[in-house]
């Protein structure tokens, strides 16, 4: 029992170091900021311009490339055409299915380290929803040392599954959780007083 007991706090320690691990560096847009990354300040259209369509999902405002709501300018890509992922979306996702780690594949954007995590919180869910009828089938032929150790280990994998789950949109709410590029998501009720109507000429 004290090995299972020491085994479960290792592995939630295992994917609590994970987690912090895979995060990125980030920053919050401001519409009065010109959103560029570090790699971004050498290129062409880096940050000055002279005309709309030298900055792509933007429009040239005093020689600066401004983009539209919910595009940023993102490290080594052309001017403002990294589209974000939204809070909203996010939320609802991670809310109604976040306990099988769906939010974690929709916010990935092919990073390993998300696709990663998710497929460990849907284990880790499986596992609930698994185990616990595997306990109650045939009750009665088990020995009570089976029913205590799988009991105990159904308990941690729901709480552990509770608590990511619960972590994870309460860090989308907070504006703490980006996608897999280290972006931050498109916030809701952002008043960007830069956006206007994108046009093609």
């Amino acid at each position: 029992m004290r090995k299972t007991i020491y085994l479960v706090i290792l592995v939630n320690f295992t994917i609590l170091a994970f987690e912090t691990s895979i995060a990125h560096k980030h920053f919050v847009p401001r519409p009065d900021k010109v959103h560029l990354g570090p790699l971004a300040y050498p290129r062409r259209w880096g940050h000055w311009c002279s005309d709309d369509s030298e900055c792509g999902l933007g429009f040239c405002q005093a020689y600066i490339c401004q983009c539209y709501y919910g595009y940023i300018t993102w490290h080594f890509m052309e001017t403002c055409t990294y589209q974000q992922r939204t809070k909203l979306t996010a939320f609802l996702v991670s809310f109604f299915v976040g306990t099988l780690g769906i939010d974690w594949f929709v916010l990935s954007r092919g990073n390993a380290g998300y696709i990663i995590a998710g497929i460990v919180k849907l284990l880790i869910s499986l596992g609930c929803f698994i185990g616990w009828p595997l306990l109650f089938v045939s009750r009665s032929k088990k020995s009570r040392k089976y029913i205590a150790i799988n009991s105990f280990i159904n308990a941690i994998l729901t709480a552990a599954s509770v608590i990511w789950w619960l972590t994870d949109w309460i860090r989308i709410l907070a504006n703490v959780f980006y996608d897999g590029n280290g972006a931050p998501l498109q916030r809701w009720g952002y008043d960007y007083y830069y956006n206007r109507i994108p046009y093609r000429v």
